[in-house]
């Protein structure tokens, strides 16, 4: 009933309320397994591993199975079940699925929504994004991020990306019924969830690292020369020749497996698969996600690689089918700060299978970026926001918004601040009421409508028709009945001509945001106004009175 993997310790015992917390001898197999099945009733109960090294003088330590389902950080204990003799997974094992047979959108269909259960919920927990979900479906987004769920840091409000006890749910965010029926229901309007996994490092008081950190992870910093260091870094190189394992290989493909088979998760994200610098284990996971995930539904796999490398991708013969852009926001971050660079623009604009976004949970909204060099929260902010919202959804790969900047939240993140991951920022939902804020979040609702009723914004290749480097002025096409223009500078211009605009003369063209009509004339010429940081859409109809709609906005508070 209790086993504890630990090949390089002398000796260990079970401890636990069953046993008033004495101990119990656990018997070493020759794996170096040690195991034990003491009778217990049926009921909850907390439970350790007391263990000893090698060395005779070495003190007896306590620690938390690294295979623990729910971790309880006021008694620093773990807790498990029993039921008619037998040991559960954990607390959820019967929960009855409803909506498994939903069909999920498909990869390239996705609108991804980034997620902190503690700062997106109003209770903090699983059950108030449950409370939220058809404010989500209304927007258009259809598929959440869930940032880091497993344990880190006990009760503290923190982003978990630094994790402790792998298996075990963050105890502040509810129960694993509570996240079930958070993957039901968000399977109920078909919307997958995505898991944001931490697999390249843990905290120095993980599990594993407490039994012995030179056996799952390497000795020392891996990388020397990377600035960036969260913890003790697993070793997927490792090999043991006398069990024939890769220890860390088979651990986090322990975690991959629970988490994506037991709660019917629809995708993975490695967080840090730079520092992992390995495709090998990259692959690997991918593989076993699959494995695990539900048959007959789409499953993805991400990479955060900063800044994104292109080989990592599936097509380009890598190991995940997406890896995020970081490139995307900062070129953003360029043209709408007076800096266009035309090559840089394409390239963000035209690659396939990139996560692409303006702001996620590592760097400072871009309302908040525009307000630091424009110095107010004025019209000219929210044009540009606009005119990035167009090309984010427009653009050849899958986007993807934080929390909050469909309606203009501007609370951000100090990427200096130590303690960025433990600040507190809630949803301000009261932003509705503001009218610049509902024109925001209904730019983004009917763009996402909009990608979602079109397929060649979501499978077609973008041609680049008409460019001017000078004027600030990009075009590019999606199919051939969709012309997305784009202007990156403050002065107005006025009868603007852009010339081979369409692949047809004499034709209609209506900007599916405001319903204005413009003439593609004989000589293949566009002529109009454009405004400071425009950005327009252009739909070819034959009909002068024909209006492009989309379903009534619904505001909530």
């Amino acid at each position: 009933m209790f086993s504890l993997f630990a090949p390089t310790i002398i000796d260990v015992r079970l401890i636990g309320s069953f046993s008033q917390w004495k101990e119990i001898l656990m018997n070493r197999q020759d794996d170096g397994t040690f195991i034990c099945s003491p009778n217990i009733s049926d009921g909850k109960h907390e439970y350790k591993f007391r263990i000893k090294r090698k060395k005779e003088d070495d003190q007896w330590i306590d620690i938390i199975d690294p295979y623990v389902t729910k971790y309880d950080p006021e008694q620093n204990t773990g807790i498990m079940w029993v039921k008619e003799g037998k040991r559960l997974l954990n607390d959820a094992i019967d929960y009855k699925w409803k909506y498994d047979h939903t069909k999920m959108p498909e990869n390239n269909n996705l609108i991804i929504y980034e997620i902190y259960v503690a700062d997106f919920s109003d209770n903090e927990q699983f059950t108030g994004i449950i409370d939220r979900l058809d404010y989500l479906k209304d927007l258009g987004i259809n598929a959440i991020l869930l940032m880091p769920i497993v344990e880190s840091l006990g009760l503290s409000h923190d982003w978990g990306y630094v994790p402790r006890n792998f298996f075990s749910l963050k105890s502040t965010f509810g129960t694993c019924t509570d996240l079930k029926n958070l993957v039901d229901q968000c399977h109920r309007r078909s919307i997958r969830i995505l898991f944001d996994g931490v697999f390249n490092h843990t905290s120095g008081d993980c599990p594993l690292a407490i039994i012995d950190q030179d056996y799952w992870y390497y000795i020392g910093k891996h990388n020397p020369d990377d600035p960036y260091y969260w913890g003790p870094e697993l070793n997927y190189e490792f090999y043991d020749k006398i069990r024939n394992i890769k220890p860390a290989v088979r651990y986090i493909s322990d975690v991959v497996k629970y988490w994506i088979g037991e709660f019917h998760l629809d995708g993975l994200r490695f967080d840090a698969a730079k520092q992992m610098d390995n495709y090998d284990i990259l692959h690997e996971l991918d593989q076993v996600a699959r494995t695990a995930a539900r048959p007959g539904q789409p499953f993805t796999t991400q990479a955060e690689h900063m800044p994104e490398t292109l080989n990592i991708i599936k097509a380009n013969g890598g190991p995940t089918d997406t890896c995020w852009s970081l490139s995307f926001m900062n070129n953003i971050d360029e043209a709408l700060a007076d800096k266009f660079d035309l090559d840089k623009m394409k390239y963000i604009i035209g690659t396939p299978n990139l996560i692409n976004y303006t702001a996620c949970h590592d760097n400072k909204r871009l309302l908040a970026r525009l307000n630091e060099r424009l110095s107010g929260f004025d019209d000219e902010i929210f044009r540009r926001m606009k005119l990035a919202a167009i090309i984010l959804t427009t653009s050849a790969g899958i986007p993807l918004i934080w929390q909050g900047d469909e309606i203009g939240e501007a609370t951000s993140v100090d990427e200096t601040d130590e303690n960025k991951t433990k600040i507190k920022r809630p949803m301000h939902w009261n932003l509705l009421k503001n009218k610049r804020n509902r024109n925001l979040f209904n730019t983004f609702k009917y763009l996402f409508a909009f990608r979602h009723k079109t397929d060649s914004l979501r499978n077609g290749e973008v041609d680049f028709g008409y460019e001017n480097i000078d004027d600030h002025v990009l075009v590019y096409r999606r199919g051939v009945n969709i012309i997305i223009l784009c202007y990156f500078s403050n002065e107005k211009r006025l009868n603007y001509t852009i010339e081979n605009i369409s692949t047809k003369a004499n034709t209609i063209w209506i900007d599916i945001l405001t319903n204005e009509y413009f003439i593609v004339n004989d000589r293949n010429t566009l002529v109009l106004t454009l405004n400071s940081y425009d950005g327009r859409i252009l739909l070819q109809t034959n009909k002068r009175n024909f209006r492009f709609s989309l379903p009534v906005p619904c505001f909530h508070d």
